[in-house]
């Protein structure tokens, strides 16, 4: 069902801190809102002049036309859901990344550091840095994701600890994990495609053989679990708790949907959160 008192809280960082009593995080993770927005954070014709960037740097192409033909996401950057298997790789990996986006931006705002910045912002107590292990390797610091027509995500979490159980990387110490998501390009079709549903329904283990199932839809409408779509425009961001259940409706149109992306985790008595992608 859609939500009817369960709607996103939007304003600047200094306003939701105020709001929720200076833990803006915590609200997300009790689930008193489905997430924070804050509007025009990036500017949207940094948006477009980044795109153009990184198709003169061949890092954007059409999957329909490329390889064989089978639509993929493009990452720039590091994806520890991709990489973690191989250590060594997954930390030259993210070297890489750091190298990339050392010069990437020059010329326009960085939207890495304004998404850290506005993370900062809405977390004061709090030290907010890219994910490290104790030996110095940093992991990837966000992710731009393009995608196509007929890409998206089915009903999902994300958890380092509970999901992926990745144990042996220094983010699995935290207890609770979020995402954030800065829109650069939104799809042309209307309605659905590609922007997320959050529902507000966290993860337990109960709920793992209805995933497994591919059933959530029926048991969403059969509990009655609200959910809602957020809408952002190009220079928008948001943050949300990835452990509640999610999905992006797939790409509909030629137009591709582009975000920068992140994860980052804490936990009540930590002083640092870690971010990374």
């Amino acid at each position: 069902m859609t939500a009817t008192g369960w709607t996103a809280a939007e304003g600047t960082a200094e306003d939701l801190v105020q709001r929720f009593a200076g833990e803006p995080l915590m609200a997300l993770v009790r689930g008193e809102v489905p997430a924070l927005v804050l509007r025009q954070s990036f500017d949207p014709t940094h948006c477009a002049g980044l795109l153009e960037r990184f198709r003169e740097r061949g890092l954007l192409y059409d999957p329909h036309t490329t390889g064989d033909l089978t639509p993929r996401r493009i990452d720039i950057g590091t994806s520890f859901g991709k990489h973690r298997a191989d250590r060594q790789a997954f930390f030259e990996h993210s070297a890489s990344t750091h190298e990339l986006f050392a010069t990437l931006f020059d010329g326009y705002a960085d939207p890495v550091s304004i998404m850290y910045q506005a993370l900062s912002a809405l977390a004061p107590d709090k030290d907010v840095k890219t994910a490290r292990e104790s030996d110095g390797s940093l992991y990837g610091p966000a992710i731009f994701r393009i995608y196509h027509a007929e890409l998206g995500h089915g009903p999902h979490y994300d958890s380092v600890a509970k999901r992926s159980e990745a144990y042996e990387y220094a983010v699995s110490r935290f207890e609770h994990q979020f995402a954030g998501v800065l829109c650069l390009q939104n799809s042309a079709s209307e309605g659905e495609s590609g922007e997320a549903f959050i529902n507000n329904c966290p993860w337990t283990p109960q709920l793992q053989p209805v995933l497994a199932s591919n059933s959530f839809a029926e048991y969403a409408a059969r509990n009655q679990v609200e959910r809602v779509q957020v809408k952002l425009d190009p220079g928008d961001l948001y943050f949300f708790f990835s452990e509640n259940i999610h999905e992006v409706p797939k790409i509909v149109g030629d137009t591709p949907r582009a975000v920068l992306a992140i994860f980052f985790a804490m936990s009540a008595d930590d002083d640092e959160i870690f971010v990374w992608a």
